[in-house]
C-alpha cells in the first residue's frame, strides 16, 4: 500500500504538532490512571478548533508554541492538511470516548483512550502520523467502491 496523505499549501510547524500530540497522550493517560475522562472534553474542544478552524484559539496550540519557543526548536514546516485531517481524527476519537463514557461503557472508554493514547505517542515520539495511513485506506476503499 502506497502512503498518500491529503495536501494543502497551508504549512505548520511540525515541532509544535509533536509537542501538541504529546500533551494529548499526557491527557488522555492522566484519564485513564485516575479513571476520569471529564479531560477528555477538553480536547474534544480543542481537536474541534484544530480541525474545523485555523487553530487561533487552541490552548494546546498555544501552549505547544511557547514550549518550542523555549526550547528554541528549529521551525520545520509540513504540510497543514494532514495534521488537520489527523486533529479531526482526534476530534472524532474524543466524542466516541465522552459518549461512551457519559453512557458508562468505561471498558469501552478505556480502549479508545488507549488506542488515541499510542496515535498521539506514535506522532510525538516519532512522527508517524497514523492519520496518513487512515487516510490512505479510506482512498482505497473510496477507489474500490468507485469501481
Amino acid at each position: 500500500m502506497e502512503l498518500s496523505c491529503p495536501v494543502s499549501a497551508e504549512r505548520i510547524n511540525e515541532n509544535v504538532v509533536r509537542i501538541i500530540a504529546f500533551i494529548v497522550a499526557v491527557i488522555a493517560i492522566t484519564c485513564v490512571v485516575f479513571s476520569n475522562y471529564w479531560a477528555i472534553v477538553f480536547l474534544l474542544f480543542d481537536f474541534a478548533l484544530r480541525a474545523f478552524t485555523i487553530g487561533k484559539f487552541s490552548l494546546l496550540k498555544f501552549i505547544a508554541i511557547k514550549i518550542a519557543d523555549g526550547l528554541s526548536l528549529s521551525p520545520k514546516m509540513k504540510d497543514l492538511a494532514p495534521k488537520k485531517f489527523a486533529a479531526t481524527l482526534g476530534f472524532g476519537f474524543c466524542l466516541l470516548i465522552t459518549a461512551v463514557f457519559l453512557f458508562d461503557f468505561y471498558n469501552a472508554a478505556l480502549i479508545f483512550t488507549s488506542v488515541m493514547i499510542v496515535f498521539a505517542l506514535l506522532e510525538s515520539l516519532f512522527a508517524i502520523c497514523v492519520g496518513c495511513y487512515i487516510y490512505s485506506f479510506l482512498q482505497i476503499f473510496t477507489k474500490k467502491n468507485e469501481s
